[in-house]
């Protein structure tokens, strides 16, 4: 109570004026999930379709116990809708390009085991008698990934009359998506949006790289979000698997909340307080806020599924940082910059034949030291600390056995950043 009059008087408290900083309480989450308004982001949505079927079912399960708590903004929707027909695609890339990498490390394997057989004069039975198990485990781990991305499908997803994400949302957003805005509005909200992209002002700074409007669309969520806030004036907890500075305040690389900005703005706006949540953070603290029943199994799998598709997952790299590389190589090395952009579009892979018919090489040209280029800019991106120091490689050389141990077969690039390379040939087309 004195503390109450205090301020009442004129005078302030520790966290008057700095409550981004503050670190909410079991208590905090507690009301915020029974009494506030309760946001999921459009990758929450969509991460519906990664989560095996216990998973799905429970956060469902958690968003329809939120009940009228529960609101999601129209932008939302609209991404959801936007990015559905890629997320479909992902289970079907990631297998695909597991498959290809367990047979190309198949014939990997065997032309080691036979180049040492020549050096050696190995008989050709004693030989067989290598490669033969070989083969055969290969084929089962092959048959076995199959089925297991075959059981895993979210299928028939292409008919959203009998997709189950669909079904399930379509019941549990039922009455709870806010309206669009007016087409006036819209425009003045994306011209807000790019001027914060622009000026690095959160959220959203980090999608400078998007095509057009799109870069707008973390402002567009976010707008709705502080509307809804102020005409309801509660609690807002927003829930989220981006892991991207733009929505996060980071202190010496850990995650300590919302930025304060959008703490700030949310506080002078409405007068009410911002929370944000990982997925997996939901369903544990909606287990003993909603009284509902929880696997533990979920929690790790929607832990392990949001870590693999979320910025940490990529290697150290960003959008905007993949970017500044491309565009720096499209200048310096035209020709690595090229290749980079041919492995993404071939399942992270480009053969020397590719290479040399990309840069016009003669036949009697080495591809020695081809990688340099990429190495150099790397390391000149990580001592501005554009990069972290341990950020993965782009351009990695490629030697088959089979082939030659000194010459290489190709060059290839890491899994988790075809997708940021690819976003950027996109929007080098567009442009």
């Amino acid at each position: 109570m004195a503390e109450e009059l205090d301020v009442a008087g004129g005078l302030l408290g520790l966290f008057n004026g700095f409550e981004g900083y503050q670190t909410p309480s079991d208590g905090d989450y507690q009301r915020v999930l029974t009494e506030g308004l309760v946001v999921p982001d459009a990758n929450v949505l969509l991460s519906l379709y990664r989560y095996n079927s216990q998973s799905r079912s429970d956060l469902l399960m958690v968003l329809e116990r939120l009940g009228d708590r529960l609101w999601v903004p129209h932008q939302v929707v609209a991404e959801f809708w936007r990015n559905r027909e890629t997320v479909l695609q992902d289970p079907e890339s990631a297998g695909r390009q597991t498959l290809e990498a367990l047979q190309k490390q198949h014939s990997l394997t065997a032309g080691v085991v036979r180049t040492w057989a020549n050096r050696v004069a190995l008989q050709p039975e004693a030989l067989e008698e290598l490669l033969t198990p070989m083969a055969g485990a290969f084929e089962g781990l092959l048959k076995s990934v199959r089925e297991l991305v075959e059981a895993e499908a979210v299928a028939p997803a292409q008919d959203t009359n009998e997709d189950l994400v669909v079904t399930g949302l379509t019941q549990v957003l039922h009455g709870r998506v806010g309206q669009p805005p007016t087409p006036d509005r819209l425009a003045n909200l994306v011209q807000e949006g790019l001027r914060r992209v622009t000026e690095g002002i959160p959220p959203g700074f980090k999608d400078k790289s998007k095509p057009g409007s799109q870069a707008a669309g973390d402002y567009l969520v976010w707008a709705e979000v502080v509307r809804e806030a102020t005409e309801r004036r509660c609690d807002v907890l927003f829930i989220t698997g981006d892991v991207k500075e733009d929505w996060w305040r980071q202190e010496r690389g850990r995650t300590r909340g919302p930025r304060l900005e959008l703490v700030e703005e949310l506080r002078a706006a409405s007068g009410t307080r911002l929370f944000m949540l990982r997925p997996e953070n939901l369903l544990r603290r909606a287990k003993a806020a909603l009284q509902v029943e929880v696997s533990p199994a979920s929690v790790e799998d929607v832990g392990r599924v949001d870590r693999s598709v979320s910025q940490d997952s990529l290697g150290g790299w960003t959008q905007s940082a993949v970017s500044e590389l491309l565009e720096t190589l499209s200048f310096r090395s035209p020709v690595q910059s090229a290749a980079i952009r041919f492995a993404a579009a071939h399942h992270g892979f480009i053969d020397r034949d590719k290479v040399y018919e990309i840069g016009g090489y003669a036949e009697k040209r080495t591809l020695k030291g081809f990688t340099r280029p990429v190495t150099r800019t790397v390391q000149e991106m990580k001592d501005s600390g554009t990069l972290p120091g341990d950020a993965v490689d782009v351009l990695e050389t490629v030697y088959d056995p089979a082939y030659s141990y000194v010459q290489a077969s190709g060059f290839s690039v890491p899994t988790q950043l075809v997708p940021l390379i690819q976003s950027w040939s996109a929007q080098e087309e567009i442009e």
